[in-house]
């Protein structure tokens, strides 16, 4: 009877593909575009992130944007799939960037974004298809992939959901098959929404149901192409038609799973496996909360096997996944005898999938824990040294701690010995962690956010991370900066409702808001450019002596910049400051000259001779300006020490539209508009004598196009104009509103 009752499920685990929201599609042709040139072969890093790095490029996304935008293939920028080489990237050729997909790759859980494999990138994007109302269903989102050429773009998709949060993971089965997996949630297959699991073979287009009605679910929180998942469920008696609430159960699987487990429900009543399976579970049961049986508690065909001839002796338990990494799974559990929330990490080789582990019987004991109480456990980012956890960030909201871990125990109670503060100040929030150094030595960082530091979204700071307390205490090193000090990277601010920033070789890759990069536009709420900070010096990342020396640097032209006498120098003090943002010197020139011109202005209208030439020593780096001659090469010209792109700059390019926003927007905000002509003697004819007029000149240097328009060139001529000699001596004060903006904040 079982072996029938196998069959039956395995058919309705095959049938959910057709009755699921979740629409399958493996064959709808490819956009073949031209083939991109390079060698797309090489080893993978950093999967799973909104950049990926393969062989001798780095691929990512190519700012954030909204599913709402415009997806029509090839029409897409930002938000499309990009790559530099890395040799571009280490020599600072950001506009050397090439597109490998132009459509948006958006999801609305950042947990997984890119992944490689093979030759192939795989992504996902709001979906462009029409309902029958013409309403194009960009709230759904489809799974895709396209090869690193940028050939063989999918038009059609893997699979495609109603949710665009969904949980995903590309990831890569035993048997070198590329499966999407993913975390349906109020899936409704039979008549009942439930949180499903799915695979989906990314060769065959085959969706499997891995688990049907879970609870939780724990992805690899750092290898995030990691194949294993791991999961809780409860257990029901379907006999007896009940649900156990005072216990659950937890299990793993891996995505290359296709076989359900045998479960018999020759006892139900009315049951139709078509209709309604009840229970589909390809996985292994690692952990049974069961506890002792009794009249409470029965023991199901779900239930551990050794059940069958040993009894237990406990109160039953709720498990509460916490974390999954480093082939650990970090739970907690209360029981009903105990409500404490104790924290416990399993080894996976070790305990969970050892030959001979007993879900139920081989339960920690309360002893075991690595936390007494846990609850605080989501607060947790854990450190280890290869496979062995040494000990734990945790985030509190006075700042950092470093907990260690010592006997099997992590120690959160502060000692000032094993536990202790790294910082101090607003609640930290994890970015990344890093080895720095050369090869014969080399320590370990943390890249971290912290709250309240006036930032639009995250701020970097830095510290190495493996000192002990005295490293820390202040009272003990006294206040000069050292690689144990925090120390904030410039400015830098990143998105923080998005993928966090990334470090590849030395230079930092970040969603951007900083200044100017959102204001400049009422549509940039909605979406992010990509920049990079480049922390390398001479020939290694920075140590924080030096970050802190780099920024002083930049806060230093800051400083100088509000030191302008405006009262002396009309204006200047923004025309400094849209000469350090966009690193244009020319423009002013061609102002001046617009007002002499076409309104016939004083030459000194905005700008006396003095400000003019104290702005060319500044965009040249000369005079007062001297001190910040130093510079870089980006995107093959001298950058110097006065312009941001020296120290961060846009990766890529914008697209044209936004080009021309920011540059009305940084020429709106720091200098005066561009004048407009008063009516001239040709407008103010009626359109007949204009007609009379350009008949009788048509042979000349005019030409009727359309009716009643000319083009001159009469203006292009005088915006590109020399700034004509000045002959007045008098430095004229500047009455005009000053428009004050700050090039850099220094809030922590």
């Amino acid at each position: 009877m079982r072996k029938v009752f196998k069959k039956i499920i395995c058919v309705c685990a095959a049938a959910v593909m057709s009755a699921s929201t979740f629409a399958v599609s493996a064959c709808g042709g490819v956009y073949n575009s031209p083939a991109l040139e390079g060698d797309i072969s090489g080893t993978v890093s950093s999967n799973g992130g909104f950049a990926v790095e393969k062989g001798q490029y780095v691929y990512y996304i190519n700012g954030k944007q909204t599913n709402t935008a415009d997806n029509t293939f090839g029409k897409v920028e930002t938000g499309a799939i990009m790559r530099i080489s890395k040799t571009d990237l280490a020599a600072r050729n950001y506009a050397e960037t090439q597109t490998v997909v132009p459509e948006i790759v958006h999801s609305g859980n950042t947990n997984g974004g890119l992944f490689i494999h093979g030759d192939y990138i795989y992504y996902s994007s709001p979906s462009a298809e029409k309902n029958s109302d013409g309403e194009i269903q960009n709230s759904n989102i489809v799974f895709k992939r396209a090869k690193l050429d940028g050939t063989e773009v999918m038009k059609d998709y893997f699979a495609q959901y109603t949710n665009n949060a969904i949980e995903y993971r590309y990831v890569l089965g035993e048997d070198n098959v590329v499966y999407l997996v993913y975390v349906a949630n109020g899936e409704n297959l039979y008549g009942t929404a439930y949180t499903n699991i799915h695979s989906v073979n990314t060769e065959t287009g085959v969706d499997t149901v891995l688990a049907y009605n879970v609870d939780s679910v724990m992805f690899d929180k750092t290898k995030l192409n990691n194949p294993r998942i791991y999961y809780t469920m409860k257990v029901t008696d379907f006999v007896l038609n009940k649900t156990y609430s005072n216990y659950n159960q937890v299990y793993t699987v891996t995505a290359d799973a296709t076989t359900p487990n045998e479960y018999d429900f020759s006892d139900v009543k009315d049951y139709d496996a078509e209709k309604d399976p009840l229970y589909i579970n390809c996985g292994t049961l690692v952990l049974d909360g069961i506890g002792m049986i009794d009249g409470n508690l029965n023991l199901t065909q779900f239930n551990a096997k050794e059940l069958e001839t040993e009894k237990l002796e406990r109160s039953p338990y709720t498990y509460t996944l916490s974390n999954y990494e480093n082939g650990t799974l970090f739970y907690t559990r209360v029981s009903t005898n105990n409500k404490t929330a104790m924290l416990f990490a399993a080894d996976e080789d070790e305990v969970l999938l050892k030959d001979g582990h007993k879900p139920a019987k081989d339960n920690p004991s309360t002893e075991d824990n690595l936390v007494v109480d846990g609850s605080n456990a989501e607060n947790y980012t854990y450190i280890f040294d290869d496979e062995t956890l040494t000990g734990a960030f945790i985030a509190s909201d006075n700042g950092l701690i470093k907990a260690a871990v010592e006997n099997g125990k992590l120690l959160t109670e502060i000692d000032n010995v094993n536990t202790f503060y790294l910082t101090v100040g607003g609640k930290p929030t994890v970015l990344f962690t890093q080895k720095h150094g050369d090869k014969n030595y080399q320590r370990n960082y943390l890249y971290y956010s912290e709250a309240n530091s006036g930032a639009n979204g995250y701020v970097i700071k830095r510290f190495c991370y493996d000192g002990t307390y005295a490293d820390y205490n202040k009272l003990s090193v006294g206040d000069d900066v050292n690689e144990f000090t925090p120390v904030r990277v410039l400015d830098l601010d990143c998105s923080s409702d998005w993928y966090k920033p990334e470090m590849f070789d030395g230079q930092i890759i970040f969603s951007s808001q900083t200044k100017n990069m959102t204001e400049y536009s009422s549509d940039t709420a909605n979406y992010s450019h990509i920049m990079v900070c480049d922390l390398r010096a001479d020939g290694s990342v920075m140590t924080n002596v030096q970050i802190d020396a780099l920024n002083e640097r930049y806060e230093k032209i800051t400083e100088k910049i509000d030191e302008v006498d405006e009262t002396t120098y009309e204006n200047l003090k923004n025309a400094y400051r849209y000469a350090f943002f966009t690193g244009d010197g020319e423009y002013i020139d061609e102002l001046i000259q617009a007002y002499v011109e076409i309104n016939d202005e004083d030459e000194e209208k905005f700008w006396s001779k003095a400000s003019v030439e104290k702005f060319k020593q500044f965009v040249a780096a000369e005079g007062d300006w001297n001190d910040f001659s130093k510079s870089v090469k980006v995107n093959g010209k001298e950058v110097k020490e006065n312009q941001r792109d020296y120290y961060y700059a846009l990766l890529g390019t914008m697209t044209e539209d936004n080009a021309e926003a920011y540059d009305k927007y940084m020429k709106d905000t720091y200098l005066q508009a561009w004048p407009e002509s008063d009516e001239t003697w040709f407008e103010s004819l009626s359109t007949g004598a204009k007609v009379g007029f350009l008949i009788g000149v048509i042979g000349g240097s005019l030409v009727l196009i359309g009716t009643g328009v000319i083009v001159t060139l009469v203006i292009l001529r005088k915006r590109k104009s020399k700034l004509p000699k000045y002959t007045k001596k008098r430095i004229k004060v500047d009455t005009t509103d000053d428009k004050s903006v700050d090039v850099y904040s220094t809030e922590e």
